[in-house]
C-alpha cells in the first residue's frame, strides 16, 4: 500500500472566493423618484389643507325628514248618520250650494209608511176628540201620537243628508244604489276662503327644537325635483301616535300615509298658493295628495358634525 495521502478538498468554490473578493457595492432596496410623484403628493397635502379649512368654515343643516299631507281648511264632510241605500245623489262635484240644501237622500220606505200610517191614525183620533172635547182619553192618546208622529218626522229627517254650510262641492264620494253605514262621509264642502296646508309628521325625538318660522321644504310624490319652500306655521305641543294621527286627519285621509312606530310630532305649514309648478306645467294641490318634508332644525360646524367628540370635549373644558 501507498502512504500517500489524497489533496485537500476546497470548502468553497473558487467563483464564491473571487465573488467575496470584490470591493462591496451598496445600492438602495427601491428607488422610485419620478416627477409625478412630488405632484401628486403637493396636492394630496392641498386637498388635506383645503377640505379641513372648509369643514371649520361651512355649516351642515340638520333636518327632521317624515312624511307630508295636503289638507283644505275650510273643508265640511258631511257624513251619514244612519246605515241605509243610496236613492238620489242630488249635486255634482264644483256645484255652489246653500246650507240646508238637500245633497242625498237614503232610501225610506219603511220610515214613509210609518209615517203615513200614524198620519191616518192621528187624524182619527183627532177626529174622536173634536167629537168629545171632554174624553180624558183621547186626548192623552191625542199626545202621544203627536210625539210619536214628530219621532217619525225626525227620523224621515235623517235620511236626507244636507249642506251644513254654504260652500261649493267638493268629491262626492257615492253613488245611487250604494249602501252606506253609519258615519261614513259622502260629500265634501269647501268653504269660501278655505285655504292648503301641508301636515307633516315628524319623528318626536325632534320636537324639543321645532319651532314656528323655521323653512320647511316639500316634495310631492310623483313629482320629483319640484321642491315647494315654506315655512312652519305651527307644531303640536304634544307626541302622538299612529292611531291619534289617524284619528286627526280623518277617515278620508288617514290611511293615504304610513306613519311609523313612535310618537310624531304634527308640523303645518300653510301653501301660498293655491297651483305649483313642475316640468313646466301647472297643477292644483288636492286634499289627500302625499310626499315628503324636510324641516331644518339646526345647522352645525363641518368638524362637529363629522367627529362629534370634539363637540364634548370642547363642553369637558369649558
Amino acid at each position: 500500500m501507498s502512504d500517500a495521502q489524497p489533496p485537500p478538498q476546497k470548502l468553497f468554490r473558487q467563483e464564491a472566493l473571487e465573488h467575496h473578493a470584490r470591493p462591496e457595492a451598496r445600492g438602495s432596496l427601491l428607488r422610485v423618484m419620478p416627477g409625478w410623484t412630488h405632484a401628486v403628493w403637493w396636492l394630496v397635502v392641498a386637498l388635506v389643507v383645503v377640505g379641513g379649512v372648509g369643514l371649520a368654515l361651512v355649516d351642515i343643516n340638520d333636518y327632521a325628514r317624515g312624511p307630508v299631507l295636503v289638507r283644505i281648511k275650510g273643508m265640511e264632510e258631511v257624513t251619514s248618520t244612519a246605515g241605509g241605500r243610496v236613492s238620489r245623489v242630488l249635486v255634482r262635484r264644483g256645484e255652489q250650494v246653500r246650507a240646508g240644501q238637500p245633497l242625498v237622500e237614503l232610501y225610506a220606505g219603511g220610515e214613509t209608511a210609518d209615517r203615513e200610517r200614524m198620519k191616518e191614525e192621528f187624524r182619527s183620533r183627532l177626529a174622536m176628540w173634536l167629537l168629545e172635547p171632554l174624553n180624558v182619553d183621547s186626548r192623552q192618546a191625542l199626545t202621544t201620537l203627536r210625539a210619536q208622529l214628530e219621532l217619525t218626522e225626525a227620523r224621515m229627517g235623517e235620511r236626507v243628508l244636507k249642506a251644513p254650510c254654504d260652500g261649493q262641492v267638493g268629491e262626492v264620494r257615492v253613488r245611487e244604489q250604494q249602501f252606506l253605514t253609519a258615519g261614513e262621509i259622502v260629500v265634501s264642502l269647501v268653504r269660501g276662503g278655505a285655504e292648503a296646508w301641508a301636515v307633516a309628521l315628524v319623528p318626536g325625538q325632534y320636537r324639543p327644537m321645532l319651532r314656528p318660522g323655521q323653512p320647511l321644504r316639500m316634495e310631492l310624490t310623483g313629482f320629483p325635483y319640484a321642491w315647494q319652500s315654506l315655512q312652519v306655521a305651527s307644531v303640536s305641543d304634544e307626541l302622538v301616535g299612529p292611531a291619534e294621527v289617524r284619528r286627526y286627519l280623518g277617515p278620508g285621509v288617514g290611511d293615504a300615509i304610513t306613519v311609523e312606530d313612535g310618537p310624531v310630532v304634527l308640523v303645518e305649514a300653510r301653501l301660498p298658493r293655491e297651483t305649483f309648478e313642475s316640468d313646466g306645467e301647472t297643477y292644483a294641490y288636492h286634499p289627500g295628495m302625499a310626499g315628503e318634508a324636510w324641516v331644518k332644525v339646526r345647522a352645525r360646524n363641518g368638524w362637529l358634525t363629522l367627529l362629534p367628540v370634539l363637540e364634548l370635549l370642547g363642553k369637558q373644558r369649558d
